[in-house]
């Protein structure tokens, strides 16, 4: 499940060579659209219609059907977002509204998965509802890749934390990724406590296709899809890694009725 790392490089001159045309194609997004969505769909089809079939012959409130169910549920929400890409509109705000805190919190099982046995994770969620105009399966693909990404980074144990509260930016400024207006914005954070980011890596941290696991199977798209979300909402990330220490990835998405504190 360890496929996407923190730390990027190019394992040959050809690699980075190839770059500058993989991302050309990725922001056309001819190459998930076109080559790989419509037979994921039919290979999401079986797999959903199965695990329905096989939680209801399993008692109810059993471990087992619990799994099963969660099988399905996470197949369902891979369904939904390969639809939304088939109609190109996976990145685009909508006109729906949800609430982020709830959005997470259906995700956690599968963010249990996402850590090495030795690891943990662990949540900090208002009570409150958090809402964002959008929709929810994008936000729960950011947590779940920046989940994996940290995941990778700390495979001799340690602790992920997934953090979501409400900031109001009272003076503009620049980030890692994105400029930050003022207003008042969902400040959603994922750290851990892994390995780090080099210095001479971070700028490129966000390039489609920069990835150290291309010989496991690595696609190098995960952060390029966290960067492409938060920007068709408006919003802006920051990175903050020390070497040894972990990485810190803030996410700062609009909002509106925030009742949020000054930074």
């Amino acid at each position: 499940m360890k496929n996407i790392s923190s730390i990027p490089h190019f394992s040959s001159k050809r690699a980075q060579a190839d770059v500058p045309a993989a991302a050309e194609a990725f922001a056309d997004g001819h190459v998930l659209a076109g080559l790989l969505v419509h037979e994921f769909n039919n290979l999401l089809t079986p797999i959903v219609g199965y695990a329905e079939v096989a939680a209801e012959a399993l008692r109810s409130g059993s471990s087992s059907r619990m799994y099963v169910e969660r099988i399905r549920d996470a197949g369902d929400r891979a369904k939904r977002a390969v639809e939304r890409i088939l109609m190109s509109d996976m990145w685009d705000k909508g006109f729906s509204s949800f609430d982020a805190a709830a959005a997470i919190r259906e995700i956690l099982p599968d963010l249990e998965l996402c850590i090495p046995s030795s690891g943990r994770i662990q949540t900090n969620l208002p009570n409150r509802a958090v809402w964002l105009d959008g929709r929810a399966i994008t936000l729960q693909q950011v947590v779940i890749n920046l989940c994996r990404n940290a995941a990778e980074a700390m495979k001799a144990g340690g602790t992920i934390t997934v953090n979501l509260d409400n900031v109001e930016q009272i003076s503009a400024r620049g980030l890692s990724s994105g400029r930050l207006e003022r207003g008042e914005y969902a400040r959603l954070s994922v750290s851990d406590t892994g390995r780090g980011i080099s210095p001479s890596f971070l700028e490129r941290i966000f390039d489609p296709f920069f990835t150290t696991k291309s010989r496991e199977g690595g696609s190098g798209l995960g952060l390029a899809l966290v960067q492409r979300a938060v920007g068709s909402w408006g919003g802006a990330i920051d990175v903050h890694s020390s070497l040894g220490k972990g990485t810190t990835f803030e996410l700062f998405l609009p909002c509106s009725n925030c009742s949020a504190a000054e930074v």
